[in-house]
């Protein structure tokens, strides 16, 4: 196989957020404190309309546990593409323990299971576990790396999107949790049979954007408006959150614009809580080994020409990875390194270090070693991470563009 338009590039974007939660717990039987969980002593649905679903919020902490399930829905002509994460929350101890599973069938769009950092076919299984602004991720070897938020500052950088696993709302993050906290409802909820409520809220966008994967959810950052997505809350008769759904339709035509999960007709997100004040969150199994994230993962970078490393590090992209010895437990092997340093004039200049980097690359894969490229898969493909940086002088046309790129081959 020729490599004349072979090439994949995978850029990186990382941004901050480092998330801390303190909750206090009003016993795990106990369902008063859940009625009074507002500053003004009120009951949830006592409070003012636009208020009620901060307090629902604070009361649904105040029992102290629960167990859920969030869900994530990605419709398409060749089949729905589900990521779904259930697991057990305390918010008195801020700790989770979550399972996630994601099953892309084999008809979905191969270019939209690639934004999800996925490909068509996949079965992942994975776990996680939170314990206040720390997260830990099980690998399949069985060891716990545990990404610590106190790391340096060049670690935080690396795998600020992942921290965010540690949420605000509830010690897990990026669920609907977050966005009903600051949800704004302008509509008397209406009753449900059992005492309870159900809201129907319109929430802007980019607040709603953050259930979504960073891969595609950085499209909302910053711009103009890009309107509403419609949010379904149900409370319990306490004010207590239950269920959340949201449906994301209105965003996809803002991805598809930007070249993102095309082929993706529907997208839909879930929130349901259950078991309130009657969980326990289970320990890491003794004897399981616990790993530094930050000591055990490199930056692609940092790899030399010739090694391996593992991506089962769950941050679900290349930011970071686990030097391994060539063989069984490598998933990619480094046949170059690449620094974009060029100034160009009267021209726009985007793109161009991924454009260099991926030509660059290519000279680089056809002098080779053997032994480096031998093993790629798909045969004949390599493939291009890293990004750019661009800056403009103050006067004239002339632009900088400067970047550090690797040049790999997957093993599998």
């Amino acid at each position: 196989m020729g490599l004349s338009g072979r090439f994949r590039t995978a850029a990186v974007a990382l941004p901050l957020l480092l998330a801390a939660v303190g909750c206090q717990t009003a016993g795990t039987g106990e369902q008063p404190a859940a009625k009074a969980a507002s500053p003004t002593g009120k009951p949830v649905f006592e409070e003012k309309l636009a208020d009620q679903l901060g307090a629902a919020s604070r009361a649904t902490a105040a029992s102290g546990s629960a167990r859920f399930t969030a869900t994530l829905t990605y419709g398409s002509a060749g089949g729905t593409a589900v990521d779904r994460v259930t697991g057990v929350l305390d918010y008195a101890r801020d700790t989770a323990r979550v399972e996630r599973s994601m099953d892309v069938p084999r008809g979905f769009p191969e270019a939209a299971a690639a934004d999800l950092g996925r490909e068509p076919g996949d079965r992942a299984r994975e776990v996680y576990a939170v314990e206040k602004n720390d997260v830990s991720y099980r690998t399949a070897r069985g060891t716990w790396l545990r990404y610590d938020a106190s790391g340096s500052l060049e670690f935080a950088d690396s795998v600020g999107d992942f921290m965010e696993y540690a949420g605000e709302a509830a010690p897990w993050g990026r669920t609907l949790a977050e966005v009903v906290r600051h949800a704004d409802p302008e509509r008397q909820p209406a009753s449900t049979p059992d005492g309870g409520r159900r809201y129907e809220v319109d929430v802007d966008v980019r607040s709603a954007a953050e259930v979504l994967p960073h891969s595609v959810s950085y499209a909302f950052v910053g711009g103009k408006p890009t309107g509403d997505v419609p949010l379904t809350v149900v409370l319990d008769e306490d004010g207590r959150l239950l269920r959340a759904e949201a449906d994301y339709r209105s965003a996809l035509g803002v991805l598809r614009e930007q070249g993102l999960l095309k082929g993706v007709t529907s997208l839909r997100a879930e929130y349901v809580l259950t078991g309130h004040g009657e969980q326990e969150v289970p320990p890491v199994p003794a004897g399981e080994r616990v790993e530094d994230a930050e000591r055990t993962t490199v930056t692609l970078p940092a790899l030399k020409a010739g090694a391996c490393a593992s991506y089962d590090t769950g941050l679900g992209h290349l930011a970071r990875v686990s030097p391994v010895p060539c063989g069984k437990d490598a998933d990619l092997r480094v046949f170059g390194q690449e620094r974009i340093d060029e100034t160009v004039e009267g021209q726009n200049p985007a793109g161009l270090g991924s454009r260099l980097a991926s030509e660059r690359c290519g000279k680089a894969y056809r002098t080779a070693p053997t032994a480096w490229t031998s093993g790629g898969r798909p045969s004949g493909e390599y493939w291009v991470a890293g990004g750019e940086n661009l800056s403009f002088t103050y006067v004239g046309p002339d632009a900088t563009v400067t970047g550090d790129f690797t040049c790999y081959v997957r093993l599998r």
